[in-house]
């Protein structure tokens, strides 16, 4: 059985959280050279849900002229099935623990936990993990790492939860936060860049971003992160990832006044992080990911509401993406500084195989920022943590 990373990708309803996945799938050919032996290829029914997803996408260029489009045009919700399933039991992958301690673990481990995934059904089915009595679930995107023409090293799952059930299943949330290494957290550039009504600043944001909708309780972004952090002994990262950002990404000077509004729009978040019981075990970085690349925010259709609209840049645009390669080189960067600090671990499921460490080592290094070789394209940045990646 193949070594699981599991990925939480938190974001609202239409944020963009599968285009940002289908980015990532849609660019893997492209930024894994043909000389790289490195392979990250997706599982089974991954290929299959992604592939959709992007000819999906590339139907947004169809149109004959520039003319604007809705947020539901360029961003589809996901939807899950309300069957309930009944999870079965399986290992979880986790760092920050001894060697033999970890292994017992995996041979032991029986708990069920938010985002547990079944196996890819004959049916066909999506694949699909238990929340609660509902039936609410995410979909875990799989994709196997390895080495080319070799068997897979391990399975990194990316877990995507529709929007609607972030807040009204908070604690099973936290309880993923909590487990997993890495946090992906998409954000909706034009509900962060756009006012909105100015009687009530940054209202497009508190809403789609930081889940501020009060429902059970207080519960939005920073109190999740606040309550799965507790007590946090394990390294952690967390992507702030900006999509349909665009119009942003034109030139320089934009795409740090997009890097400032997201360091202010998150300031309560980013000051819990830097927080002396967390600084030095939680890496922060923002990478934005253009998950169309030729289709621009041009306008709100009515100013007391979230309503972007969006053009095409031509009429001749097509589907182009930037950028999705850049969340993966930076998970897989985290994943190399997590086997140096503790090869004893890794080396029972991987074993002394140095060209594998090399072809990540080779991938992961070409990030739009980093700090230790003096890189810094604008509108990246790690923010903290640098010394964990």
């Amino acid at each position: 059985m193949n070594a699981e990373f599991n990925i939480t990708v938190l974001g609202s309803a239409r944020a963009g959280k599968t285009s940002l996945l289908s980015s990532i799938y849609s660019q893997l050919s492209q930024v894994i050279g043909e000389g790289s032996s490195l392979e990250i290829k997706p599982v089974g029914e991954a290929d299959l849900l992604l592939s959709r997803q992007v000819s999906q996408l590339r139907t947004a260029f169809d149109s004959l002229t520039q003319m604007p489009l809705n947020n539901a045009d360029v961003v589809s919700p996901t939807t899950i099935s309300e069957e309930k399933v009944v999870p079965k039991p399986r290992y979880e992958f986790n760092f920050g623990i001894e060697s033999k301690k970890a292994k017992s673990a995996f041979k032991k481990s029986s708990i069920v936990d938010v985002g547990d995934l079944l196996s890819l059904r004959q049916s066909g089915k999506r694949n699909r993990g238990q929340l609660d009595n509902s039936g609410h679930s995410d979909i875990g995107y799989r994709f196997n790492l390895g080495q080319k023409n070799k068997k897979p090293k391990m399975q990194l799952v990316l877990r995507d939860y529709p929007g609607e059930q972030i807040l009204d299943n908070a604690q099973e949330v936290i309880h993923r936060i909590r487990e997993c290494a890495v946090t992906l957290i998409t954000i909706d550039t034009p509900a962060l860049m756009v006012e909105g009504n100015t009687s009530f600043p940054w209202s497009f944001h508190k809403e789609r971003n930081q889940l501020e909708k009060k429902k059970n309780g207080t519960a939005n972004i920073h109190s999740l992160f606040q309550e799965a952090y507790k007590e946090l002994k394990d390294k952690k990262l967390v992507i702030l990832a900006p999509v349909k950002c665009e119009k942003w990404m034109k030139d320089p000077e934009s795409a740090s006044l997009l890097l400032d509004r997201i360091k202010a729009g998150y300031d309560n978040l980013l000051q819990l992080l830097a927080s002396e019981n967390l600084k030095d075990n939680v890496a922060v970085v923002v990478t934005p990911v253009e998950t169309l690349g030729s289709i621009v925010y041009a306008y709100m259709d009515k100013q007391d509401v979230y309503s972007p609209q969006f053009m095409k840049r031509s009429v001749s645009s097509k589907y182009d993406p930037r950028y999705g390669d850049q969340p993966l080189r930076y998970m897989l960067r985290f994943v190399l500084k997590r086997f140096l600090e503790k090869p004893g671990f890794w080396f029972d499921w991987f074993g002394d195989d140095k060209p594998f460490l090399n072809a990540i080592h080779d991938f992961a290094k070409d990030c739009k920022s980093d700090p230790s070789l003096g890189i810094q394209t604008s509108g990246f940045s790690v923010i903290q943590g640098s010394q964990l990646l």
